[in-house]
């Protein structure tokens, strides 16, 4: 019997045992509820098969090599703990061998002092303490770490591996490389071996050890990112470092970087930011020379030269003259009285070679000569001289001052007044009263740059006011009217012009207007 009942609108239709709610539509099913069909899944391969047995004992290989590597340098590396009496700012924690947990909660736990005076809580503390790594290299004792490591140290501590700690004494430092060297006594070390950073190719494994944040013989690893990096601290500094993407962070300062053969090829100095993946290490072939003075007399004798370089640029090339080299070391300056002086070295010269090796560029003059060199010994500079090979045999003294080989680059600020000079400058003769002003000596002779006009050519090649010409297309310059007649020919190449800036002296090319 069929019943049918409208309520509120809807049917409600029931078929004896069966009942069915319709609003819109009526399902009908036959037979069993349908399931939904199961959905397969494409097959994915992976596009390169699974390494062969070969391969992964390869790598297996591989990472042994790091932890033997790791394993055999250990006993050499060493954390150095130092106090200094207080006061004063605090040395920056991550460039300086500070508290490197300074500023977090960890501060006090981590080498900051963990007292009621301790910087961070409260005045400021009468001890600043720091935190580095270094790498023994002798077996009388000696330990190799950097200078900002132990700098100005009243107490220093070195703890080895195996957990004995003992008292260092800073036997020399040398902020220009900074390298320091530190001796213990009383305790049987073990020496690393040094390796030849010369040797290095970049891409080779490298691996840093250290005492990262604290956390004593971290190991990392890494390879040789590039070689012979520079003009990070400017002058005063002798830089030609090694660039690593092994992980190095504050603590690791001092400590070994090292080459697969476990010999140290490098001296882990700097980073370039938290977290970079880009750090810096003293090569040996810098730091060895420098470790053997320390050790032997406490500090470092340079030998110099007397020159002032910079590199040579196509533009300056083609300005030099016809076939000058397109690289080399551009002469800019010769010191007075100064052993290139005495052998006859001129500004202008192009330095392409040092005791028979070519040179590309002026950082190579200085690893030579400075880095490579001895104090009273004779160098063959093979010169590019007005299209002519000149030799000279100057015999090096030693350096006066902390940057006397710096390689100057041409450059300079922008600004000064309009001027309608073709090439945008205003020039004035020198005299006595106007060197004064500007700080020079009062025999110097030639046109000082008054102005250089926005967007000129002269301001393009960075010439910059209180310059002084004297020299335009390796012809000297007395007055203003000279720099001006000279400059007023046209030269297809532009004009090579010759400044004295302050005490240095550099070339800068002027582009054709």
């Amino acid at each position: 019997m069929r019943k049918r009942n409208v309520v509120g609108g809807l049917a409600l239709v029931s078929l004896g045992a069966a009942a069915a709610v319709a609003t819109s539509h009526v399902q009908i099913h036959w037979g069993p509820t349908a399931e939904a069909a199961p959905v397969v899944a494409a097959e994915v391969k992976p596009a390169l098969p699974p390494p062969s047995k070969e391969q992964i004992s390869d790598a297996r290989m591989l990472s042994r090599t790091f932890a033997q590597v790791a394993s055999q340098l250990s006993p050499s590396v060493v954390r150095i703990s130092i106090t200094k009496g207080g006061g004063g700012s605090k040395h920056n924690a991550v460039h300086r061998g500070g508290n490197p947990f300074e500023g977090t909660p960890f501060e006090r736990f981590f080498g900051g002092g963990g007292g009621d005076d301790d910087e961070g809580f409260g005045g400021p503390a009468p001890k600043q303490r720091g935190l580095g790594s270094g790498v023994v290299i002798d077996k009388k004792g000696y330990i190799l770490t950097n200078n900002h490591v132990v700098e100005d140290a009243d107490d220093v501590k070195v703890s080895f591996v195996d957990g004995k700690t003992v008292t260092g004494k800073v036997v020399g430092t040398d902020p220009g490389t900074d390298i320091a060297v530190v001796k213990v006594d009383g305790v049987a070390v073990q020496p690393a071996k040094i390796g030849d950073s010369e040797k290095l190719q970049v891409g080779e494994w490298v691996i840093a050890i250290g005492n990262p944040f604290g956390l004593d013989h971290t190991v990392t690893v890494g390879v040789l990112s590039a070689k012979s990096r520079s003009g990070f601290q400017g002058g005063g500094h002798f830089e030609d470092f090694l660039q690593t993407d092994a992980s190095i962070n504050p603590g690791n300062s001092g400590g070994p970087l090292v080459n697969l053969d476990g010999e140290v090829i490098g001296i882990n100095t700097m980073i370039a930011g938290m977290g970079t993946g880009i750090g810096f290490a003293v090569p040996s072939s810098m730091f060895k020379g420098v470790a053997d003075q320390l050790i032997q007399s406490g500090h470092v004798k340079r030998p110099y030269i007397g020159i002032r370089m910079q590199e040579v640029t196509p533009e300056m090339s083609k300005s030099l003259g016809k076939n000058a080299p397109g690289k080399g070391a551009l002469v800019a300056s010769v010191e007075p009285g100064s052993p290139a002086d005495k052998a006859g070295a001129k500004p202008g010269d192009v330095i392409v070679a040092v005791n028979g090796k070519n040179i590309d560029a002026s950082k190579d003059v200085q690893r030579a000569i400075v880095f490579s060199g001895k104090v009273g010994e004779k160098v063959d500079l093979t010169l590019w001289r007005d299209g002519s090979t000149v030799h000279i045999t100057p015999t090096t003294a030693e350096l006066p001052g902390s940057d006397k080989m710096a390689s100057r680059e041409g450059g300079g600020d922008r600004g000064g007044n309009a001027q309608k000079a073709k090439i945008g400058l205003g020039l004035q003769s020198m005299s006595p009263s106007l060197a004064e002003r500007i700080g020079v000596d009062p025999k110097t002779k030639g046109a000082v740059i008054t102005s250089v006009r926005d967007g000129s050519p002269a301001q393009e090649a960075g010439l910059q006011q209180g310059d002084v010409i004297v020299e335009v297309d390796r012809k000297p310059v007395q007055t203003a009217d000279d720099a001006v007649k000279t400059l007023a020919n046209d030269r297809s190449g532009g004009h090579l012009v010759r400044v004295r800036r302050g005490e240095a002296a550099l070339f800068v090319v002027i582009p054709a207007a």
